[in-house]
């Protein structure tokens, strides 16, 4: 008797040993799941500018509308396949190609610029454009320049800067594009 006793209570050990299992790996599972998709939504939220004297400009003839500080201006590019682009630049040329820029291309053909791609990513970022959130690349170049692209819809954006603030502040100025 004390035998079977002995015996049930083995049994009775085994199935809560693997009851356990079981809540153990669901939870695990269930961790997994929710660290994935939170993902996106765990990255750096990079804010829309907000500095003082911000000016609306409108992006040539399109729809689009970006603010932007007094010491940028636009540039218009356009490739021979019908692409269209809007590069954003330091006014000041002795510092154009020692500070950040940036880049929006509206319309598609054989890209204007490089590729909308980042060969070696070191950070992702995302920012709130025309009301949806984006999802940037940030890496850095051989010659040790930080890059930013990001596509929404149609629009290829980029950004490039000597720091990793400049990039930062390029995105948040990028963000504020409005359509009209």
């Amino acid at each position: 008797m004390e035998y079977e006793k002995r015996e049930i209570n083995a049994i009775q050990k085994m199935f809560l040993m693997r009851k356990v299992q079981m809540k153990i790996k669901c939870l695990i599972g269930i961790l997994i799941l929710f660290a994935v998709s939170c993902k996106e939504s765990n990255l750096k939220l990079i804010k829309r500018a907000a500095y003082p004297n911000l000016k609306e400009e409108r992006l040539g003839s399109s729809s689009y509308y970006v603010k932007l500080p007094s010491n940028i201006f636009i540039e218009e590019a356009r490739g021979k396949e019908g692409q269209l682009g809007y590069g954003f630049w330091q006014i000041d040329s002795a510092k154009r190609y020692e500070s950040y820029s940036g880049f929006i291309e509206v319309e598609h053909g054989k890209p204007i610029g490089s590729s909308s791609d980042v060969d070696n990513v070191i950070e992702k970022v995302r920012s709130n454009l025309l009301d949806e959130f984006v999802q940037w690349k940030i890496g850095r170049t051989e010659t040790g320049y930080f890059e930013a692209v990001a596509d929404h819809g149609k629009l290829t954006l980029s950004a490039s800067s000597p720091t990793r603030a400049g990039i930062d502040s390029m995105i948040s100025i990028i963000s504020t594009l409005s359509v009209r």
